[in-house]
């Protein structure tokens, strides 16, 4: 026999794991709108009459609801018989008697799965949880399928890349696949998105995974999954390019860009859907602020994400509440800001992230570490001319002079007009007491380089050189 505790618990689990909605509590009425069917539960003791009756009704309720007529409509009959047979196309009609007759039901996939597990809370839980009206409630009761799957996809990355860290000793954010404008100008366009689920230390995925849990479940809620994940991927993106364009020496990751999308994503449904007071849009607005406040207490925060990733939510959200024709337009405006984004990324000098790691070995006195990272930019091929100068002071450091001067001159060839590297076979002919040779490499790299730069070495030209 089926309690009334069970019947409310699977009422409960139609309506979080399906898009089922119970619009009508008294009758244990579920409609959806999406698929156009309808379920109905009846407790009552029925007899033939009384049953014709209860599905000639039950249409009724569903067409004028749906504003058409319905897929189907199944009832189930509570603790008793089917008084007689019902033949027809759109209502079906079941007993269900068993407990385990609740937890089979062809409802969704997510039902099927979460259904077998037992509830433990109490009769009025599930009394209660059922008839709130508040979307922000519903909203956070409902399964959310995409936000789980993102939150667990972030988790178990980070956790493999924490295992790889421990067992490899390589930690660096940019062998993991994060954000850099160096990296993307060299065609590594992957980066864009890797980036989106990466993060710095545990505290910095707990942060972005609390605040994906609320405002995913709500903009999932309220949009759809196809719609959310699309959002939550646009505006990551869209983050991560603005930060391309302005931002060229950093490296950086997080899901925070994506996040603030959501926020973006959600004010524009409050205030076009006028279902929500001004205090919920406040607390709103509040949360944002807080999210951001928090996301700058860890290093490397990535502000132009942010403000790319809430930018993109805003945008993303008012294209899907506009008419086709709007849609259309936004679709290419979208189009046209992403290829300008694109466009101005790779027209800004580009700061060679992989010679900044040499140079700080090279100050903390680690040659054999600097030895090690200039021979993996050439195998790279990440080498330009100030990775031959750094790499040739390495040489001269750990193996002799000789060998430094033989990189610069390999840097020559294929960078005649570098400054610095001219400059620095200047000082090395100097070293050598060659002032001829030095004269010359100097007054080439005196082309390039401001007076200021060169004044000190050119006094000491002209002294030694008569």
């Amino acid at each position: 026999m089926i309690t009334s505790k069970q019947l409310l618990e699977t009422l409960y689990k139609i309506t979080r794991y399906s898009d089922y909605k119970l619009v009508n509590s008294e009758e244990l009425l579920l409609v959806s709108q999406k698929s156009r069917k309808a379920i109905r539960f009846v407790k009552e003791k029925q007899n033939v009459q009384s049953l014709d009756f209860l599905i000639q009704k039950t249409h009724h309720q569903i067409k004028d609801r749906l504003h058409s007529n319905p897929v189907s409509i199944t009832i189930y009959l509570i603790n008793q018989s089917v008084p007689a047979e019902f033949n027809s196309s759109i209502i079906k009609v079941h007993s269900l008697s068993r407990y385990s007759d609740l937890r089979h039901l062809d409802i969704s996939r997510q039902y099927q799965i979460f259904s077998r597990i037992k509830g433990r809370q109490s009769e009025r839980y599930y009394e209660k949880r059922l008839t709130t009206h508040h979307d922000i409630e519903r909203a956070m009761l409902k399964f959310s399928p995409v936000t789980a799957t993102l939150i667990m996809l972030n988790v178990i990355i980070f956790l493999i890349h924490s295992v790889i860290t421990i067992s490899t000793e390589t930690g660096s954010l940019i062998e993991k696949g994060g954000l850099s404008h160096f990296n993307f100008v060299h065609g590594e366009y992957y980066r864009v998105l890797t980036a989106m689920f990466l993060h710095l230390d545990f505290s910095h995925l707990l942060l972005n995974m609390l605040s994906l849990y609320i405002f995913g479940k709500l903009t999932e809620y309220f949009f759809g999954p196809r719609r959310f994940l699309l959002i939550y991927l646009l505006s990551g993106l869209l983050g991560n390019l603005l930060s391309l364009s302005f931002d060229t020496s950093s490296v950086s990751a997080g899901a925070s860009g994506a996040i603030t999308g959501l926020l973006g994503a959600l004010f524009v449904h409050m205030i076009l859907s006028r279902k929500f007071d001004r205090k919920l849009l406040l607390q709103t607005a509040a949360g944002l602020i807080i999210f951001l406040l928090m996301s700058n207490l860890f290093g490397r925060v990535n502000n132009w994400a942010h403000f790319g990733g809430l930018f993109g939510g805003f945008f993303v959200a008012l294209m899907f509440k506009q008419a086709k024709l709007y849609l259309y337009m936004m679709t290419v405006g979208l189009a046209l800001i992403i290829i300008l984004l694109l466009m101005n990324t790779f027209s800004i000098n580009e700061e060679n992230i992989y010679n900044d790691k040499v140079q700080a070995a090279m100050v903390q006195g680690d040659f054999k570490t600097a030895e090690r990272l200039a021979k993996d930019i050439f195998a790279k091929g990440y080498e330009d001319a100030d990775t031959y100068r750094l790499y040739g002071l390495v040489l001269a450091n750990n193996q002799s002079l000789a060998e430094g001067i033989a990189t610069w001159q390999a840097g020559l060839k294929r960078y005649p007009a570098s400054a610095s590297l001219n400059y620095q076979m200047a000082l090395a002919m100097r070293a050598n007491d060659d002032y001829k040779k030095a004269q010359l490499y100097f007054d080439k790299a005196a082309r390039y380089m401001s007076s200021k730069d060169t004044q000190a070495l050119k006094n000491e030209l002209k002294v030694f050189g008569e």
